[in-house]
């Protein structure tokens, strides 16, 4: 690049250009190469300079490319010209070169365009060219272009052939002088629309060695830059088709007539269920209209039958190829049909027929066969007056009798039982007569003498007149039902005199019957509790119902199974009852009910719950003693033992010696720890004996814990320790004051006082619930902490400690135990060592 040039914006521009901008000298070194050298052949600008031009060149081009900067030299003027370069990778860059030669600086200044993509697209219109014209000459149609003029500028080999013409014939000729007056006036018409911009179709006609052709044509405009610049035609050979098709009609008009002459119905589906053909039978059995119904898909119109016997059986013939023979119901019109359906290349030819009367027929009789001679109820059939006609098998296993001597008889009198009601016989036989069903109970007597209780159905025979010729009785055993009945009532009978809740429900746990007992002990009437099962409405959340669940397999089996389980009334109310449910069976084994009787065992749970009491009492109190006997055999003897040693001691020492002074404080000392402990004594016991007359009120538990924390403000800050109370204005317990402030005392004073020498104290008081739902208090730090399995039950007792680098007695978290649990609380601890303890503490609502 030249000194001269000084603009900046100027050299940027060169810099940054996406074409290579350089210079050579008049030997062909180059002197300047801007950055898109980089980008288009992979070389840097510090790589080509000084580097003659040539050694990047693709030899082809090496003479052209030396005559182009010749020129350039010589007439000093702009030259264009093309060359191929290598890129640093190998693969060749076509390039488009612009350069002239300064005179002034001496240099030839170039500009390279990379060419890549323009060189790609011209192959692609090159083989685009050679497909078009192969596909144009060898085309089965026939193809010609037109001018405006509606002179011939191309043709294809088709079309010469077809005509008997050569090449030169048909190029530079009106297309119309090959055709027939007709013909070319029509090829005329449809030039000129297409000059207008349409596509125009029609039939053209060709005649050629005294044959005519028919060509399914099709004229359309060809545009170049969104302008029409001629017209081209391609025809297709459509004479075998229509000869097909003419053939294809005659012999369509025939199967019509022989399909519209069979008496069945007849219609065809395609390949893709549309249908194809419906003759008048079909349209007139299964409600089609062939106006309507073909080309349309059956499944689409008939879309309930998807899935169903037709749908499948059609979907068979077509997959395996073979004819299908079946009866299937069609709900469209009602019917039953004998269908044949034949598969075949194009789809499915179905006939077939109302077989409805046939079906119902056979179905009627299917089912008198199937009431007659399998089911186990008795079947009579009499005549008019009565008289039994026929009887079934299972009428002969009920009575003992036989057709033969059944035949002839009244079944009235043939089955008379003298303790039966005989005043309902003659309603009965005044409504059979009058030809109305009639359903009736009655007790009567087999051949052997037995007694059998019946439910008779009687269904009489019409004739076309309406007037009865037969009558059909049905007998079904019933003995058992009503022995069951009466049973029954002798149980509700009992059950209703009975302080007892009796319960009877089905096998699936719904009430059948309760009785007064229930009503009286949870305050629902039969009406409210038939239909419902039990733990529908008697069950709340508090129930435990695994006592049931543990035993139900048992009862199942036929064991009476007993137990407990709270129940609520409709009052609300909560009612202990014992539960004694019985399993009731059947004579085949089966499950029919269940009988449930409640015994309110309410006063007696609440005794029990007394005596739990009062039994954590005793074991708390023993606690306690062992706590004191601790207390007199370790902390209180020690002192004592001390004190009257001292005691036998000091009188043989001389008062005036060291001796004698360091005695007289070992004794005080002896006496200041016996009073400590017996001080200790002294807040146990009256804790244990405050508990009872223990007052407590709603107070402000972050007032307590302020109060608390106001007291050893000194000690935090001393030793730089942070409390967090997480607790809001509006929080109550319901508590005692004092013990609740001494709780937060030893728990936050054990905090500081067994804080960690490796971090800063950090100690939160959070709490959850309230005064009415309960309470769930925690205190956590990042103290010393302590191993939970080596201490186990051993942390709220007294007089024991975990740190003994520590000052402190070991009666901080006794007290706080104690204090809880006399307001009916409990507290939980959870500690490891160098990392922290935590204390729950849960406070019972008000």
């Amino acid at each position: 690049m030249s000194s001269g040039v000084t603009s900046p914006n100027y050299e940027r521009m060169v810099r940054y250009s996406l074409d290579i901008i350089g210079s050579i000298d008049r030997n062909g070194l180059i002197v300047y190469s801007n950055e898109a050298c980089k980008a288009i052949l992979g070389y840097s600008s510090e790589e080509v300079i000084g580097q003659h031009f040539t050694r990047y060149l693709h030899p082809d081009e090496a003479i052209s490319a030396t005559q182009a900067i010749s020129e350039t030299l010589a007439s000093g003027k702009k030259v264009n010209f093309d060359t191929s370069f290598f890129h640093k990778s190998g693969h060749v860059v076509p390039i488009r070169w612009s350069g002239f030669w300064s005179e002034e600086d001496g240099l030839i200044y170039c500009v390279g365009r990379d060419m890549t993509d323009q060189v790609e697209q011209k192959k692609l219109l090159v083989e685009r060219e050679q497909r078009f014209r192969t596909l144009f000459n060898n085309s089965p149609d026939l193809v010609f272009v037109e001018s405006r003029e509606g002179v011939i500028t191309e043709a294809n080999q088709q079309f010469l052939s077809v005509l008997g013409i050569v090449g030169t014939e048909a190029i530079g000729s009106p297309a119309s002088s090959f055709l027939s007056p007709p013909m070319a006036s029509v090829n005329e018409a449809s030039l000129q629309q297409v000059f207008l911009g349409k596509t125009v179709r029609f039939d053209l006609v060709l005649e050629h060695n005294g044959e005519k052709s028919v060509y399914d044509t099709e004229k359309l405009p060809i545009k170049v830059e969104g302008k029409i610049v001629g017209a081209q035609t391609i025809a297709r050979d459509i004479t075998p088709m229509l000869h097909s098709y003419d053939t294809i009609q005659r012999q369509a008009q025939k199967l019509n007539s022989i399909f519209e002459s069979i008496t069945d119905a007849f219609f065809v589906l395609d390949k893709d269920w549309n249908f194809a053909y419906i003759n008048s039978e079909a349209e007139r059995q299964l409600g089609l209209n062939r106006t309507y119904h073909i080309g349309r898909n059956a499944w689409q119109e008939f879309p309930s039958e998807v899935n169903g016997d037709f749908y499948k059986q059609y979907h068979r013939a077509v997959e395996t190829g073979k004819a299908v023979h079946f009866e299937a119901y069609f709900a469209g019109t009602d019917i039953w049909v004998e269908v044949k359906a034949f598969p075949s290349n194009e789809g499915l030819s179905i006939y077939f027929d109302d077989v409805s009367e046939k079906v119902r027929s056979r179905d009627e009789l299917k089912k008198l066969s199937l009431v007659a001679s399998r089911t186990t109820n008795g079947v009579i059939i009499m005549d008019r007056a009565f008289q039994i006609e026929w009887v079934n098998d299972g009428f002969t296993k009920l009575t003992g009798y036989s057709l033969a001597e059944a035949r002839g008889h009244t079944p009235f009198d043939l089955l008379y039982h003298p303790e039966g009601d005989s005043s309902t016989i003659d309603t009965i036989k005044e409504k059979m007569i009058q030809g109305k069903p009639v359903s009736f109970e009655a007790l009567r007597r087999r051949k052997d003498g037995g007694d059998v209780w019946m439910l008779v159905q009687v269904n009489p025979v019409l004739d076309d007149k309406s007037e009865v010729t037969q009558y059909v009785f049905i007998q079904s055993d019933i003995t058992e039902k009503i022995k069951t009945k009466k049973e029954l009532e002798l149980l509700s009978l009992v059950a209703s005199k009975t302080n007892n809740s009796v319960i009877i429900a089905n096998k699936d746990w719904r009430i059948e019957w309760v009785n007064e007992g229930f009503t009286r002990l949870l305050g629902y009437s039969l009406e409210e509790a038939v239909g419902k099962r039990p733990s529908e409405f008697l069950h709340n959340h508090k129930t435990d119902s695994t006592a049931f669940n543990s035993l139900e397999g048992r009862l199942l089996q036929g064991n009476p199974i007993s137990f407990e389980v709270l129940n609520i009334t409709k009052s609300g109310e909560e009612v202990w009852v014992k539960v004694d449910i019985t399993s009731l069976f059947d004579k085949k084994g089966e499950l029919t009910r269940f009988v449930e009787v409640h015994t309110d065992i309410t006063a007696l749970k609440a005794k029990e719950e007394e005596l739990t009491q009062l039994a954590q009492d005793l074991y708390r109190q023993n606690k306690d003693l062992q706590q004191f006997t601790y207390i007199v055999s370790h902390n209180l003897r020690a002192p004592v033992a001390s004190a009257l040693g001292l005691a036998n001691l000091i009188p043989r020492i001389d008062k005036h010696t060291v001796l004698h002074d360091k005695s007289m404080v070992h004794l005080k000392e002896s006496m200041q720890r016996l009073d400590t402990v017996l001080r200790d004594l002294n807040t146990i016991l009256s804790i244990r004996d405050s508990k009872t007359s223990l007052e407590k009120e709603d107070i402000n538990l972050k007032l307590v814990i302020e109060q608390a924390l106001s007291s050893l403000q000194e000690q935090i800050i001393k030793c730089g320790g942070n409390v967090t109370v997480d607790v809001t204005e509006d929080t109550f317990v319901y508590a005692n004051r004092a013990y609740m402030y001494s709780i937060f005392y030893n728990l936050l004073s054990n905090a500081i006082k067994y804080r960690s020498k490796k971090r800063i104290l950090e100690v939160h008081v959070k709490c959850e619930g309230s005064a009415e739902k309960g309470t769930l208090i925690a205190i956590s730090d990042n103290g010393s902490g302590f191993d939970m399995d080596k201490v186990k039950d051993q942390v709220f007792m007294l007089y024991k400690r975990f740190h003994t680098d520590r000052e402190g007695r070991g009666i901080g978290l006794y007290l706080v135990k104690t204090h809880i649990e006399a307001m009916d609380g409990h507290i939980e601890v959870n500690s490891q060592p160098d990392k922290g303890t935590t204390f729950n503490i849960y406070l019972h609502k008000n």
